[in-house]
């Protein structure tokens, strides 16, 4: 049940990536990275704590740096990162 709420945040922060027009290539390049780590993650469950920490820290740092300029993506990141401190990744 986790793992299916999960993916459906990825895709919403796939659709709002997809949708903010105004983010700069660097931060959409570290957005579809973040997004791919966190998908690693989450597909492989013994994956190591510093990988976990590490992928949950960025996503942390990322949604605090659009909060002003892209409230919706700043959102779905931050439920993202919720939801993987849930399922504890």
């Amino acid at each position: 049940m986790e793992k299916e709420k999960l993916q459906q945040l990825i895709s919403r922060l796939h659709e709002e990536l997809s949708s903010a027009g105004s983010v700069d290539e660097e931060s959409r390049a570290l957005l579809q990275k973040l997004t791919q780590d966190i998908e690693n993650l989450a597909a492989a469950p013994d994956s190591q704590d510093d990988d976990r920490a590490s992928a949950t820290g960025q996503l942390e740092e990322v949604a605090l740096k659009f909060k002003t300029d892209h409230p919706k993506l700043s959102m779905a990141l931050g439920e993202l990162a919720d939801a993987l401190g849930k399922i504890g990744i």
